[in-house]
């Protein structure tokens, strides 16, 4: 009796021309070079500790007569882990520096330790994240669940071939939020920044994973069903339906950030340079359409009792780094905090803001931006520990009342 991976491969394989066409028209960014998987030999994989070796194809000397052809999408998509499988990569941006597309690969390193479970919840977490924001900017984005060990491959077509910088800006632009959607290293983009006479990086195709026994799922945004990942004919239907998204928006400036983990330097994270660029991406790019939520930080987010002085901080209270996890999949979070109105200069507010910046990244909770401002920011809700709720307009006079209450009883007034 066949195994489900057996059937499901078996589906692949039956699509696979249809695959093939469907990456010819709109993933193949040049035709002249490719990347390529190669099973190793039993005495390499010894050797090597790895069952594969990545390629970068044809060799120089063949360029220009060995080119990415139908019948090599063809056998990518038809692949079958026992009968050496042909896994290639398509380069992902054009002699001419264009791209139709752009990817995000969170990878989930060291499979096999203890916290591998964690990490990949966390993850599938932060890529669910971005599908949304992509959505919600108007793309029809895919998200595949590339290994089935916590591995997540996130793509973004376009009708037209777009400038690679403004499609590296644009992938980067997300891969930057990596802290605050809990991962543990910022995810590799493709493309990455344009060099001169560079051939650029190559993404591998959906598919067959190169070492597993596992074929792509795609993710059907049906978080609601007890499985929403789409797998065989259902995951190829959302593949080849995609639909190519407008180019993104200009760049401004190009990004200079290297890539980082939770093993960069504080210094490297406070980069000036780096806090510029972020600014300059938030500008041009458009808004998630997000609302936009004030939270505060001290007897919120920060356990009140324990801090000393202006840039000191009680434990986060119990819960409230999840709590702002939540509150990210649905609005932009604005960290509120009454500690700027002692600062008598703008050196004082930039190293209160950067205290809380490293407090909060250290604690590992979702944010979107610290207000350092004195005067109240527009949002739609605020969250503060000293609030009382009070709207007689949508719950009449009766609202009144039960402020009062709320009010007394915050200030341990006594009738």
């Amino acid at each position: 009796m066949a195994t489900k991976h057996e059937i499901i491969g078996e589906e692949w394989k039956q699509r696979a021309p249809e695959l093939a066409e469907w990456a010819m028209n709109f993933m193949v960014n040049r035709k002249d070079v490719w990347g390529q998987y190669s099973v190793l030999t039993p005495n390499e994989r010894i050797k090597e500790g790895r069952s594969y070796k990545a390629m970068t194809l044809p060799r120089k000397d063949m360029r220009g007569d060995d080119m990415v052809t139908l019948d090599k999408l063809t056998r990518h998509f038809a692949s079958r882990h026992h009968h050496k499988p042909q896994i290639i990569g398509l380069h992902a941006k054009s002699k001419d520096a264009t791209s139709l597309w752009l990817g995000i690969d969170i990878d989930c390193h060291d499979t096999d330790t203890i916290a591998a479970e964690d990490h990949g919840r966390r993850n599938l977490n932060g890529a669910i994240k971005w599908w949304k924001e992509f959505q919600q900017m108007g793309y029809d984005p895919l998200l595949i669940d590339s290994s089935g060990n916590g591995g997540y491959h996130l793509w973004v077509l376009f009708k037209d071939p777009a400038p690679t910088e403004d499609v590296y800006a644009l992938a980067k632009s997300f891969a930057l939020k990596w802290e605050r959607n809990n991962l543990d290293e910022e995810p590799e983009t493709f493309p990455k920044k344009v060099k001169d006479g560079s051939l650029g990086s190559w993404f591998r195709l959906p598919g067959l994973h190169h070492s597993n026994e596992h074929y792509g799922r795609v993710w059907s945004g049906d978080d609601w069903l007890d499985n929403p990942w789409l797998e065989g004919h259902a995951a190829i239907d959302a593949i080849v339906n995609c639909v190519p998204g407008p180019p993104p928006a200009k760049t401004l400036e190009s990004d200079k950030s290297p890539r980082q983990s939770r093993r960069s330097t504080l210094k490297d994270t406070v980069n000036p340079e780096n806090k510029k660029t972020a600014s300059a991406r938030k500008a041009r790019f458009q808004s998630t359409g997000k609302a936009t939520i004030c939270v505060d930080l001290d007897g919120v987010l920060a356990d009140r009792t324990y801090t000393k002085g202006k840039t000191d901080f009680g434990e986060p209270i119990d819960g409230a780094v999840d709590f702002t996890h939540e509150l990210s999949e649905f609005a932009e979070i604005l960290i509120l905090t009454a500690r700027f109105s002692s600062a008598k200069n703008k050196q004082e507010i930039d190293t209160m803001e950067e205290s809380i910046r490293t407090w909060l990244d250290k604690h590992k909770f979702s944010y979107d931006e610290i207000w350092t401002k004195s005067a109240k920011p527009p949002a739609q809700a605020y969250i503060d520990d000293h609030g009382v709720y009070c709207c007689p307009a949508k719950e009449g006079i009766g609202a009144f009342n039960t402020a009062l209450v709320a009010t007394k009883s915050l200030l341990k007034v006594k009738d």
